[in-house]
């Protein structure tokens, strides 16, 4: 849908991330409601596992841009492909952070619907690593606030990616809730657990037809060697239960659920409990601290692609031409 370019804020100096719609598709008024819906809805979220948007409007020539905070690090995507499969540890690491995110999302009405290996961002950080998630571009809000009155999900629209999709989605409901970004959690936990996917097929037909009516196969069939204990097992075939009423009832639930399986309950860090919303009534939630309240720095790789002319004009000055992350899913 577009690209991400370093570039440095004119005031003060800073690095920052702009994410610039691709010329063509901006002539889709759509897609650039859609565009324009990212940067609004990610605004509503406090939560530093949630990429921070500084700034949104359009440059002179008429392109729609977004100006982000710029992370050091790769995503989940890059990780599982450098490694296949990731530890135990490690993912429960991810699910912590990710459902911190999630349910600052929840709470305030929105569902992602897009969750996967590239919109989860390993961001370093001098004491250590944090997990953002990145790109609500297909973002649904759920509640009266949404966006202007623009809410460009209807009943039959594929928004996402189908690997990842839950069977509410896949189905294209609007009745689409928290529940599936939950669902497509379990998905990315299965993956970075496995290295697979559970669910494979080389048309999207056929991969509706198996997320519709095909469990998810056993953790330990797909990487027997992994040594999943049976908590997690038991964990995995919840989180991608078919019914949205069979699964967990919260971000929260999930996260307490796969910290106690995977034994990491008292090894994780951990924020009080209140930054994350209760069981059916995520928007009903408050507004209150969260243990990840920081802030968060600086820049990513290059590739030396030269910047769209219609970048020159923004309020920060692309640097040099350098590509961030390459082309945005």
């Amino acid at each position: 849908m577009g690209s991400v370019w370093l570039a440095e804020h004119l005031s003060l100096r800073t690095p920052v991330a702009i994410k610039l719609i691709d010329v063509e598709v901006a002539k889709n008024a759509s897609a650039r409601a859609r565009f324009d819906r990212e940067a609004q809805l990610a605004a509503r979220i406090r939560s530093a596992h949630v990429v921070k948007v500084l700034d949104h409007g359009l440059t002179d020539h008429g392109l729609p841009y977004i100006a982000m905070e710029c992370l050091a690090g790769e995503t989940l995507r890059d990780r599982l492909t450098a490694r296949g499969r990731i530890t135990l540890s490690e993912t429960a690491k991810i699910v912590s952070h990710v459902c911190r995110a999630l349910a600052r999302a929840h709470e305030a009405g929105l569902v992602h619907r897009d969750i996967k290996p590239e919109n989860i961002f390993m961001a370093r950080e001098d004491d250590g690593e944090i997990i953002k998630i990145l790109d609500f571009g297909v973002a649904k809000a759920t509640d009266a606030l949404s966006i202007a009155g623009m809410d460009p999900t209807r009943t039959g629209a594929l928004l996402g990616t189908p690997y990842y999709m839950s069977p509410e989605q896949a189905k294209g409901l609007k009745s689409v809730d928290f529940r599936s970004d939950l669902w497509s959690l379990g998905i990315v936990v299965f993956e970075c657990l496995t290295g697979q996917r559970p669910f494979t097929a080389p048309a999207l037909g056929p991969l509706i037809a198996k997320i519709l009516g095909t469990p998810a196969p056993a953790l330990s069939a797909a990487a027997p060697s992994a040594r999943i204990p049976a908590e997690v097992e038991a964990w995995m075939r919840k989180a991608l239960a078919v019914d949205p009423d069979a699964r967990f009832a919260s971000a929260r639930e999930l996260a307490e659920a796969f910290m106690v399986a995977s034994g990491m309950a008292d090894s994780m860090e951990r924020g009080p409990s209140a930054g994350l919303p209760g069981a059916r009534s995520p928007s009903a939630a408050g507004s209150r601290a969260e243990a990840w309240d920081t802030a968060d720095t600086v820049a990513l790789a290059s590739d030396g692609a030269p910047p769209p002319a219609a970048a020159a004009t923004l309020p920060a000055a692309i640097i040099g031409g350098d590509l961030l992350c390459g082309r945005w899913c």
